[in-house]
């Protein structure tokens, strides 16, 4: 047995802090549902909420930097060179290296919203100048100065956030694996894949060609990776 330490995708840590945010905005989501006209609504809830996932992503991207199957990635090395000298990384880096990785722009998750279920491409900006999705800048407002921005801590912003938070958690390769094992990714006909010796490098052979397989759902979202 290897004595290297598990990350925190693989050891679950990361799942578990994510399934902790979704269950404090799904609490939320009893007593103000999202339906048309309550996107703005805001609250000191989702001001802490928003702070909390923009974190977590944060810690997210800085560990996905580490996974030793992207050690030839510039970005990457830029990131944990950062890190080290314990500086800023700016959101423009693991956009970047994770765009090249994982084409995240283009990943669309479902989110059940009512009466109809939503598309939403969290990490997709809004605006051909934006450098961030508006999510993440969002975030940053709140952090560096609640009281001109406390309007932004609304349930739309809030629920664009969760679903980039979603997004990293089931999607980087060692996460994805472990809720494969796990068997919280599905067959698209409901049954369990049957993981026989070996599967995880010839999972990882599929990966490298671009290729998953199943369906992920939670309380508020829907991934489908044969999509």
């Amino acid at each position: 047995m290897s004595d290297k330490p598990l990350d925190n995708f693989e050891n679950g840590i990361f799942w578990e802090l994510y399934k902790d945010l979704e269950h404090q905005f799904e609490n939320f989501l009893v007593y103000v549902p999202y339906l048309e006209g309550n996107e703005k609504t805001y609250s000191f809830k989702l001001l802490n909420l928003i702070l909390s996932i923009g974190g977590h992503v944060d810690s997210a991207f800085k560990e996905m930097a580490r996974y030793p199957e992207f050690s030839g990635n510039v970005d990457c090395e830029e990131m944990l060179k950062l890190i080290k000298k314990k500086k800023t990384v700016p959101i423009t880096l693991p956009l970047k290296a994770f765009e090249t990785e994982y084409k995240l722009s283009k990943k669309t998750v479902i989110f059940k919203r009512l009466p109809e279920w939503e598309n939403l491409a969290p990490f997709k900006s809004r605006s051909v100048k934006a450098t961030s999705p508006k999510w993440w800048k969002i975030y940053n407002d709140l952090k560096h100065d609640v009281g001109v921005n406390i309007t932004e801590a609304n349930l739309q912003n809030t629920r664009d956030a969760m679903a980039g938070a979603f997004l990293l958690n089931i999607f980087h390769t060692p996460g994805y694996l472990r809720l494969l094992e796990y068997r919280i990714v599905r067959r698209k006909d409901e049954g369990f894949f049957r993981l026989k010796s070996g599967w995880k490098e010839k999972m990882k052979e599929w990966i490298n060609k671009e290729r998953r397989f199943g369906v992920l759902e939670t309380q508020l979202f829907i991934y489908d990776y044969e999509q």
